[in-house]
């Protein structure tokens, strides 16, 4: 007697046999139509009078140029696409390190002394920096002495205008003022806050800072 062999098969023979739908780009469905337009002039010229080669070549250049141009598009998206996610992964390594960017909010922890930045255009003198606590009230003012353009390193050690007495820990805030040819101008200042998080935005990549606050990926000029 011979034994009865069992076969199991989990192939989809249904789905391998089924025909696969093709999506044609707007661009190859132009070029398909163009060529068919062109076969069939060809088809219908007068032999006595047949077409300029000239005219027909450009048509043909026409064509490729906008095929040419979808292509370079749809690559551009892509590697746009991979730059942002590239930039996302090195954004989200910023997540618990402090970052350097615009603005003016500083937290004091009662103890350790503060530092920021003062963005100084050329020709700045007289600069003078002012700390004031979360109601406004002005707690120290430091002077700089005139220097290059670029920023300027400021540390303020948390005691108040008077020396002697520190201020308590909490929240303050920095500005500046300095003279420009021979006007009072306001000076854009640089502090440090924790990043907490990375937001992808349709603008691109944004840092979460502890204080609430949110800033551009390219805008972070610093990293501690």
């Amino acid at each position: 007697m011979v034994p009865r062999t069992t076969v199991n098969s989990t192939t989809d023979y249904a789905a391998i046999n089924k025909k696969t739908d093709t999506k044609t780009s707007a661009a190859d469905q132009q070029q398909d139509r163009f060529l068919k337009l062109l076969v069939k002039q060809l088809q219908s010229q007068d032999p006595m009078n047949p077409m300029d080669n000239a005219a027909t070549t450009s048509q043909m250049a026409q064509i490729s140029s906008v095929t040419g141009i979808e292509k370079l598009n749809t690559t551009m998206q892509s590697m746009m696409a991979s730059f942002a996610s590239a930039q996302s992964f090195q954004a989200a390594a910023l997540i618990g390190k402090e970052v350097l960017t615009q603005g003016n909010q500083m937290k004091f922890d009662g103890t350790k002394p503060v530092d920021a930045r003062i963005d100084l255009p050329a020709g700045v003198s007289n600069i003078k920096v002012t700390i004031s606590d979360k109601n406004g009230a002005v707690v120290d003012t430091i002077t700089l002495p005139q220097q290059a353009a670029g920023a300027a390193g400021v540390v303020w050690d948390g005691k108040l205008d008077n020396g002697e007495i520190k201020a308590a820990a909490g929240d303050y805030f920095i500005s500046a003022r300095g003279v420009q040819d021979g006007k009072e101008i306001a000076l854009n200042t640089l502090t440090w806050q924790t990043a907490s998080s990375v937001e992808l935005a349709k603008t691109g990549v944004n840092v979460m800072l502890a204080n609430q606050k949110s800033v551009a990926f390219g805008d972070v000029k610093q990293i501690r």
